[in-house]
């Protein structure tokens, strides 16, 4: 399929380190930089990088519960940045309903400070806790699956996702379909992915056709439980926002709509960088239809989203170990 060697010639970041840096942070090689394999020599140092997702810890109590409660104990940044937001992001937007005058630059200050704070890490949390369970069946006296879906229910509309709508569209469908046309809403393959005006149309697509396609492909597949959830979801959202709007206009926009454009342009941007490069005489391979990035910070702040076609390859492979897996599947990874 495809060979390791492009995906290194393509990395951004600072990926060739100094001999003393290297002992000092154990970073294996995996390569050297150029099409030939005769350039720098290339160390990834991606293994041994703090964690950059969260901001800060909870108190003591609420890190021993969560050590109770996760499902894995590698997932306690996700855990953290949780409750980063529950803790800033949730008060604010209570303020801005409740107490602060209506105003576009309290809803710009609100929209953009947030955005910058969370979006990013929010979103690969959400995804990576969507992938695989994040707190024990056991935990929350048993009520585990109810709890592990407030990450797509309650926290995903506060940064402008419907709500219930991001595991049918993930999970289900990009994952299962893979980035074919016609059956993966988010597919890139049919598109000039070097030409502004095809992102315009992937982008204008999902802000708006995905409120009728998504919820559509559930029930076409005759998955009633994923239409029934996707359509009460998306509803839902769209009827609070409707409501909200006749009381508080600016509010609405400043929490609801704009963050609805910000994020749907944040991860179509994302979906379509991650899947630009379709290998056209096998565009289903894995290795062919994503690319890696390595030793870039985005990983420290992102769980690692940098390692993509590892994610396509195994969707349950734990965010933690992209890095120890690509190096263990690199002397295999020619006939790839």
């Amino acid at each position: 399929h495809m060979d390791w060697s492009p995906a290194l010639v393509a990395v951004s970041g600072t990926m060739c380190v100094s001999e003393q840096k290297q002992k000092k942070l154990s970073a294996p090689f995996v390569g050297r930089r150029g099409g030939m394999g005769d350039g720098a020599e290339v160390y990834l140092d991606d293994i041994n990088k703090p964690r950059q997702e969260y901001y800060f810890k909870p108190p003591a109590f609420v890190q021993r519960f969560l050590e109770r409660s996760l499902h894995d104990v590698r997932d306690m940044e996700i855990a953290w940045l949780y409750w980063n937001i529950i803790t800033t992001m949730y008060p604010a937007l209570i303020a801005i309903w409740t107490v602060l005058p209506a105003s576009n630059l309290i809803g710009a200050a609100y929209l953009v400070g947030f955005n910058v704070l969370y979006m990013q890490r929010f979103i690969l949390a959400m995804h990576y806790s969507t992938h695989k369970r994040l707190f024990k069946k056991e935990a929350f006296f048993g009520l585990a699956d109810y709890v592990n879906r407030f990450n797509i229910v309650l926290v995903a509309p506060v940064f402008g996702i419907p709500c219930n709508t991001y595991w049918l569209h993930h999970v289900v469908m990009h994952h299962v379909d893979n980035n074919e046309w016609n059956k993966d809403l988010s597919a890139t393959e049919a598109y000039q992915r070097d030409n502004f005006l095809h992102w315009m149309v992937y982008w204008v697509r999902f802000m708006a056709g995905s409120w009728v396609e998504l919820p559509y492909y559930a029930f076409k597949r005759r998955r009633w439980d994923l239409f029934a959830g996707c359509a009460v979801g998306m509803g839902g959202s769209m009827g609070l926002y409707l409501y909200l709007r006749t009381i508080n206009p600016i509010a609405a926009f400043w929490t609801m709509a704009a963050p609805f454009i910000a994020v749907s342009t944040a991860m179509m941007f994302g979906n379509w960088s991650q899947h630009a490069f379709v290998k056209p005489e096998d565009p289903r391979c894995n290795f062919g239809l994503a690319y890696t990035v390595l030793n870039h910070p985005d990983n420290q702040r992102s769980f690692n989203d940098g390692w993509h076609t590892l994610h396509h390859v195994n969707s349950q492979i734990h965010w933690s170990d992209f890095p120890n897996k690509f190096v263990e599947r690199l002397p295999g990874a020619g006939g790839e």
